[in-house]
């Protein structure tokens, strides 16, 4: 966040008082943690931009709810997360769902493009490709509760604010899904010391 969430809490009390001209400076803060965290729960790059739209859209729509000095990655993390369980559950009552799609190819952005040589990017891709494919067959809740801590970086505290539930409940959630991913990158031939870089 590069040290925007504090004066991200001042601008977003001010837009959520009606002062519209902070509006891009919010936007900038969240942008890129934003958008991240809404690929990582679609896995699909046209979905993950329906859902960062309709999350900006949703906190202007409750900006007026906006409690002063929460902290508005977590709150926007939240809006995305219910709107984005709102759509699995619009489409898991649709025949055609076809559940999310595994297709690593859409996921560049979401891992650091730092490798050295071209090997190192290959088993970087492999390595992603398993995760990504064994994220997507867990449980939202077991998902969700791996990215935040994992991935974002978040406390099990602050993953649990987010998620609406106990610090213990998300540290077990947590705990589970990275049992799996180690599960799966083990029965695709990968040692520890590798998943250790993801």
């Amino acid at each position: 966040m590069n040290g925007c969430t504090d004066p991200l809490a001042r601008l977003m009390a001010r837009y959520a008082e009606g002062d519209d001209g902070v509006f891009d400076a919010i936007y900038r803060c969240l942008e890129a943690p934003l958008y991240r965290f809404c690929l990582r729960l679609t896995a699909q790059r046209h979905e993950a931009d329906d859902l960062f739209q309709e999350t900006f859209l949703k906190m202007h729509r409750a900006r007026a709810t906006y409690a002063p000095g929460a902290n508005v990655l977590h709150w926007s993390y939240a809006i995305a997360r219910s709107l984005y369980l709102s759509r699995v559950r619009y489409w898991r009552r649709r025949p055609e769902w076809l559940g999310p799609a595994n297709d690593v190819s859409e996921l560049e952005d979401i891992h650091d493009d730092g490798a050295s040589t071209p090997e190192a990017e290959l088993i970087a891709d492999r390595l992603l490709d398993v995760v990504v494919t064994e994220l997507h067959r867990m449980s939202e809740k077991n998902r969700s509760a791996y990215v935040l801590m994992r991935q974002e970086g978040f406390s099990a505290a602050d993953a649990a604010a987010v998620l609406g539930t106990t610090v213990d409940s998300v540290k077990q959630r947590a705990h589970r899904a990275n049992q799996r991913i180690r599960a799966a990158l083990s029965d695709a031939g990968w040692t520890g010391d590798v998943y250790g870089t993801l």
